[in-house]
């Protein structure tokens, strides 16, 4: 019985110790990986703060951003590509039209029936030629095209000319160097919050002004890119319509008629002549009978005789 008995006990102790042995290395490779995840603690908070702050400050540059990362999660990467392209679009067009003035309101209304705006206006009428107006409009880039169109109720629209300037890299670099600002601003704050000494506080300080004035430049630029590229620029030439020139007599009537209108028009000019004349004639007549009248009677008074005086005794003797 004993020899039985102890093959039996040496299993079951061997068994024993093999668990014993596999909880040990389970239990070992748990520590690593805890220990593992409790190292990398700091970095994932530090980029789950960066992250933060990217989407907290974001605005229309994380906007712009957001459509160029949705070609990694599944297909269709060519058209997310198409619709997330940064273009700059700029027009320019020549308009005839009757009344340059009132035209140039009526587009104004057109534009900003459209949600564009005018930048610019301004109206020539001089004395010896057609009016015209130049006028910078800003609309929509998605309605530029219905905007052009629209133009034809007021007139001839010609010299159409459309540029479009492709900005995504531009547009792509800033977005990146402000989501890189934006991580060391963050940074740059929470060393500043536990810094130590004053010479750190200085230090931080002077770094996160930098950064600052850096980020803010770069966040002005990118939203005026934006705004570029939102708002298409039509720049807009308004021309009055000539005169038509006016053609000669071609028959005797039409001489005789052309003779008559060039005396009228001469006898017209001669009597305004004369209106403009007569007040000088008038004062210089007045004048010239003054100065006649008066030699007239110096005249006479030297051909008035002198008395002569009676003779005395004296002049007898």
């Amino acid at each position: 019985m004993t020899r039985r008995s102890t093959p039996l006990s040496a299993a079951v102790a061997l068994g024993a110790a093999a668990v014993i042995a596999l909880s040990g290395c389970t239990a070992s490779s748990g520590g690593s990986a805890s220990s593992a995840e409790a190292g990398g603690g700091g970095a994932g908070a530090a980029a789950d703060r960066g992250a933060a702050g990217s989407a907290a400050g974001g605005g229309a540059a994380d906007a712009a951003a957001a459509p160029s990362a949705a070609p990694a999660a599944g297909g269709g990467a060519g058209l997310v590509a198409d619709t997330a392209r940064q273009v700059i679009t700029t027009a320019s067009a020549s308009l005839v039209a009757e009344d340059v003035a009132s035209t140039a309101g009526r587009i104004a209304v057109l534009v900003e029936g459209a949600g564009g705006r005018v930048e610019e206006r301004s109206v020539q009428t001089p004395e010896d030629g057609p009016a015209s107006a130049a006028l910078v409009l800003r609309v929509p880039a998605d309605r530029l095209s219905t905007t052009v169109e629209g133009l034809q109720q007021f007139g001839a629209v010609s010299d159409v000319s459309v540029t479009a300037t492709d900005v995504t890299a531009q547009a792509t670099d800033l977005d990146a160097r402000i989501a890189a600002l934006r991580t060391s601003t963050d940074r740059l704050t929470a060393l500043l919050a536990g810094a130590a000494s004053t010479e750190q506080v200085v230090a931080a300080e002077s770094a996160l002004t930098q950064r600052q004035a850096e980020l803010d430049s770069l966040v002005q630029q990118r939203a005026l890119l934006a705004g570029q590229v939102q708002m298409a620029t039509l720049h807009l030439a308004v021309t009055g319509r000539a005169a038509p020139p006016v053609a000669g007599p071609s028959d005797f009537a039409d001489g005789l008629g052309a003779g008559w209108r060039s005396l009228v028009a001469a006898l017209g000019a001669a009597l305004v002549v004369a209106g403009v004349l007569l007040p000088w004639l008038a004062a210089a007549g007045l004048l010239a009978a003054a100065v006649v009248g008066a030699a007239r009677a110096a005249g006479r008074l030297r051909r008035r005789p002198q008395p002569v005086a009676p003779a005395g005794p004296d002049d007898a003797a």
